[in-house]
């Protein structure tokens, strides 16, 4: 679905990315690991080009979206992010935070966007929330929400930015729990993550990035129990 061929990101002198490339296949789970500084979060934002890559290719169903002539906005619809803050309107409530994209960006008819949004609050238990403003929700309860709200526009494959950083532990899983349903219905997902646990069960692959490159990727069972590089096992003892 996705291919990185030789993507590197300068934010002037310093090089936070540097000749990465990969492939990211429909209905796979990836978790990006590493510590903090690597490049993680800056590669998931190129991704869907909120960063722009400084070189390199980024090939999205069959299109280089680096490529100037490639209306971005058509391909980013096609793109669920969720990131570590929430991003949620203050003003309006959960149902009008839910609706208003498909409707003003996908001309979806408003019982019909209502409808959708209804079915997908109830799947991540939060059917009574609707009508709740984001001042009223849990820290748990605001991410279940953003995720519902990136589903809301079909996405083909999900970008998560740290999901779980803002929370409090006993939220944590809450989060962590939508997410293992979603990767269990085959949505295609790309995860920047410092939950091992979820990297290592639910993952089917895990890419760690240290230095703004890929320093192993792997089957995500591989990976942890048979690590190669240096860095990764000093990392990992650090982690686990």
């Amino acid at each position: 679905m996705i291919k990185v061929r030789h993507l590197s990101k300068r934010f002037g002198k310093l090089t936070v990315l540097n000749d990465i490339s990969t492939s990211f296949s429909a209905k796979e789970v990836v978790s990006i690991i590493g510590p903090s500084g690597g490049g993680k979060s800056t590669f998931l934002r190129c991704l869907n080009l909120l960063e722009t890559p400084s070189d390199g290719q980024i090939i999205f169903d069959g299109v280089d979206i680096c490529d100037k002539k490639t209306d971005i906005n058509v391909h980013r619809q096609k793109m669920g992010m969720v990131f570590q803050q929430f991003n949620l309107f203050e003003n309006m409530n959960v149902m009008k935070n839910l609706t208003a994209a498909p409707m003003r960006i996908r001309k979806m008819p408003q019982a019909e966007a209502e409808a959708k949004a209804e079915e997908l609050v109830r799947r991540v238990g939060l059917a009574d929330k609707l009508t709740a403003y984001p001042s009223q929700l849990s820290g748990g309860q605001k991410q279940r929400i953003a995720i519902v709200r990136a589903l809301m526009m079909n996405p083909e494959v999900m970008l998560f930015d740290e999901p779980t950083s803002a929370l409090d532990p006993e939220m944590i899983g809450e989060v962590l729990g939508v997410m293992k349903t979603l990767a269990e219905d085959g949505m295609t997902m790309i995860v920047v993550t410092h939950e091992m646990r979820f990297a290592r069960e639910v993952s089917s692959r895990t890419l760690f990035l240290d230095g703004g490159r890929i320093e192993e990727d792997k089957p995500s069972k591989e990976l942890f129990s048979h690590p190669e590089s240096p860095r990764l096992i000093s990392f990992l003892e650090k982690v686990l």
